[in-house]
Parts: C-alpha cells; sequence; structure tokens
C-alpha cells in the first residue's frame, strides 16, 4: 500500500506524501487519488505549492463530492497551504446544485400606486412633483403600499382621517397574522407615509391633524419600546462596552485563522470579526455599511492604511473616518486576503477594486447583513454600537459631546441629535454642580485651628 501511494503521489510535497503514506489504513476512500491528481495539476501548471491556483481544483475533481473529499484531505494532511483558492471553486459547485423548480407564472410587476384605493391614485402625481429627494419619495410609496394593503383586505377604512389611522395602527400592531404585525415605530413610519401623499394631495388640514394624533401616539409607544435597546447596552456595558467588542473580534479572528481559509464557517467568523471592528472604528448605518465597494467608499492607501468616504443614504450628506486605526486596517487585510500570504495583500486588494466589501463580488448584501452580523458577535444590532459610541462621547465630555456626535453619526440636523443633546446637557449640568457642591463644600468646612484663633484675638 505505501509503495502505490508513493506512486500516486509522487507529485505531492514530501511532507503531504509522507503524512498520507504513514496514515495509510486512515484515508477515506479516493482521497489518496484525488490528492495525487491535484498536485499533478499543480506542478504541471507550475502553481505555487504554497497556494495552489484554481483550475488545479478544477482539473483534480470532477464531481462536487470529490472536491469536497480533496478538501477535507487538504486540510487534515496539508494544514499549511492557503485554499484561499479554492472558495471561488467552491462557490461553483454551490452554484451548479439543482435549483428548485420555478413557478409555473411568475406576476407581473405592478406600477407604483397599482394597489391604492383610486382616491389615493389620484393624489400621486404631486407627491411624484414634490422637491423631496428621490430615496424620501420611495420611502413614501412603500409605507403607502403597506397602508394600501390594510385597506385592501378590508381591515382600515381609505379616506385620510382620525378613523384611518386608528384602523391601520390596529391592523399593523395586532394583525391576525403574527407575521404581519410590526413595531410602533414601524407602523408609525407606515402611516406618516400615508400623510405626506394627503399633505401634498390637498386633504383637508383637520383629517392630517386627527392622523398625526395617532401618528404621535405610536412614536410614544416606540420611544417607550426605546429601553429595551438601553437594557441591551447596559447589558453589554456589563460585560466590558467596548474592551468586550474587542475582545470578541480577536477571539473571531483566532477562530478564523484555525479553520482552513476555503471554509465557510472561517470566512463567517472573519465577516463578523470585521464588521465589528469597522464599526467600532466608526459606526455606519447598516444600509450605507452594506453598499460600500472598494476604491470607490472603502479604499486602501499605498501605505496600508484604510479609509471610508461616503454619502449617507439618509441624509444625502458626506462623511468620512479619516485614516482608521492600525489595528482595524490589520482586520481589513486579514479580510481580503481569505488566507493568502501577507505579501499578496496589494495584488489582492486591486482585484476586488469595484467589488463589494462584504460579498467580495459585485452583488451587494441584503441590509439586513451588518445587524445579523454583529448580533452573531456581540448580541446586540449594529444600530446600537452608535448609541454605545455616543455614551462613550457623553461620559468623556459631556459639554461638548452633542456637537461631537451629530458629527460622529452623520446626523443631518438638531432633531436627529436631541436625544443625545438631552442626555448631554443633564450629563454637564450634573458635571457642572458636583463642582459647585465641592466648592461649597470646602468653603464651608469648620475653619483650621491657626483662623481660630486668629479671630479669637481680633475679639474685644
Amino acid at each position: 500500500m505505501k509503495a502505490d501511494l508513493s506512486v500516486v503521489l509522487k507529485d505531492a510535497p514530501a511532507a503531504v506524501r509522507r503524512a498520507m503514506t504513514e496514515d495509510a489504513q486512515d484515508l477515506a476512500p479516493g482521497a489518496a487519488q484525488v490528492m495525487g491528481r491535484f498536485w499533478s495539476a499543480v506542478r504541471a501548471g507550475k502553481g505555487n505549492l504554497s497556494m495552489p491556483p484554481a483550475d488545479a481544483y478544477r482539473s483534480a475533481a470532477a464531481s462536487e463530492s470529490t472536491f469536497r473529499c480533496l478538501m477535507r484531505t487538504m486540510a487534515a494532511y496539508a494544514p499549511h497551504v492557503s485554499t484561499a483558492p479554492a472558495k471561488l471553486v467552491s462557490d461553483e459547485w454551490y452554484a451548479r446544485r439543482k435549483k428548485p423548480p420555478a413557478k409555473a407564472a411568475s406576476k407581473p410587476v405592478k406600477p407604483v400606486g397599482a394597489n391604492w384605493p383610486a382616491s389615493w391614485r389620484r393624489m400621486k402625481p404631486k407627491l411624484d412633483a414634490a422637491p423631496i429627494s428621490v430615496s424620501t419619495r420611495e420611502r413614501y410609496f412603500a409605507n403607502i403600499d403597506r397602508c394600501a394593503a390594510v385597506v385592501t383586505e378590508g381591515l382600515a377604512s381609505d379616506t385620510h382621517g382620525f378613523i384611518a389611522a386608528c384602523e391601520l395602527a390596529d391592523a399593523f400592531l395586532f394583525h391576525a397574522d403574527e407575521s404581519l404585525r410590526v413595531k410602533p415605530v414601524t407602523a408609525a413610519n407606515y402611516i406618516y407615509g400615508l400623510i405626506a401623499l394627503g399633505v401634498r394631495g390637498g386633504v383637508a388640514e383637520e383629517s392630517l391633524t386627527a392622523m398625526r394624533v395617532i401618528w404621535r401616539e405610536l412614536q410614544d409607544q416606540a420611544a417607550l419600546d426605546e429601553k429595551n435597546k438601553y437594557e441591551r447596552l447596559s447589558a453589554l456595558m456589563e460585560r466590558g462596552g467596548y474592551a468586550h467588542v474587542a475582545d470578541r473580534i480577536g477571539e473571531l479572528r483566532t477562530r478564523a485563522q484555525d479553520l482552513p481559509a476555503h471554509s465557510a464557517a472561517g470566512r463567517r467568523s472573519m465577516q463578523q470579526a470585521v464588521v465589528c471592528a469597522v464599526i467600532l472604528n466608526k459606526p455606519p448605518r447598516k444600509g450605507d455599511l452594506v453598499s460600500w465597494r472598494f476604491g470607490e467608499e472603502l479604499i486602501r492607501d499605498i501605505d496600508g492604511t484604510w479609509r471610508a468616504e461616503w454619502e449617507q443614504e439618509k441624509t444625502g450628506g458626506e462623511t468620512e473616518t479619516g485614516g482608521m486605526w492600525p489595528e482595524i486596517c490589520d482586520i481589513l487585510d486579514e479580510w481580503i486576503l481569505g488566507g493568502r500570504p501577507d505579501r499578496l495583500v496589494h495584488m489582492r486588494y486591486n482585484e476586488l477594486v469595484g467589488r463589494n466589501w462584504l460579498s467580495h463580488d459585485d452583488t451587494t448584501p441584503y441590509r439586513n447583513l451588518p445587524t445579523e452580523l454583529t448580533k452573531a458577535a456581540i448580541g446586540v444590532p449594529s444600530h446600537d454600537l452608535r448609541t454605545l459610541a455616543a455614551d462613550y462621547m457623553r461620559r468623556h465630555d459631556p459639554a461638548h459631546a452633542a456637537d461631537i456626535i451629530a458629527t460622529h453619526l452623520g446626523h443631518a440636523d438638531r432633531k436627529s441629535t436631541a436625544p443625545y443633546r438631552a442626555e448631554c446637557d443633564g450629563a454637564a449640568g450634573q458635571a457642572i454642580w458636583q463642582g459647585v457642591r465641592s466648592i461649597i463644600s470646602k468653603q464651608t468646612g469648620k475653619p483650621s485651628s491657626k483662623r481660630r484663633k486668629r479671630v479669637h484675638t481680633l475679639r474685644p
């Protein structure tokens, strides 16, 4: 058997050949043959033995099961070899898997407003012409669509006013189908879209004012729900706050390094680490974060410094991180290398220019990915880290923190910063009062014995 393996594995590196020969009795069926073909293909193509090219994997395995056998064998007997290029081949095999049969007839895409009540459709042209941003208009349309769906079910009136707002709110919060229920803040946004349509469409102000009563009630409920976020943040602070996040990033990096470069688990761990790290440096909104592309929003300078510059989807304003911390730059390098040697970082970055930074291809991930990644890593959604950053700034310098928070978080107006500003004003006032108390305490303390004696001698 050993003699046979020496022939089959003649092109394999000596260390790999020796390890497999010593373990000949326990090799999986076909493992030696696929490894032999693989290393022969590497040498025939004059590939790098420390990081074989993707074509060698394709040449060695004619089926997905054989390819998976090759990857398991590589992990067991050639762990020192970078299998990063195999990630592409693995994705190709996944893509070839049999897809579920397509539905017989897909529904044609309906134009915006097609499912709206007739009275709403008549108002739509005025909302189309309103001087608002494209993203705001699209958000209004999506919110009105949700209201229209409730009206279509017969759960709410299509006439703008107090009754319609009450019925819509009840349907959104307490729908018979639990999967269709939403949080108060979401219900408020849906109804606000309908109010915006009425404002442009000429609905009587009395009716709109009545709808705003329900909208504000939903906002008040949302404010009460906000305490859940602070409970999560309180628990995170008890675990160490930023220090805990940094520790988790280190643990995730170590786990990724211990797994084969091509493994999905290793990639996911590294993805969690890099998202937490970038948010730690400066927390973008999740909609902005998922859309970054290498060389466009996320840039690597020739000296290895990473920086991000982007237009915020919510406000339309420009913002940037500046040069990121060296530790964050190291994690980003590790993320794009994906197990490749460090010396290839410049070449790898140039390969990825124009591609999405999270998917490493031309596709943009779904918007909620950052939240899923941070929840899996540290137990809180990505947006909570924005609040955590503001909390640290408030504690450090409450007198000036509000303006710094506005810049750091990319708030466009004072309304967005109002909750943070109120907390900062309170903390600043508390600090001032503590200082005043300290001064008063010193001034009203018992006079020293020397002072008492001098006073005594001045008495007649």
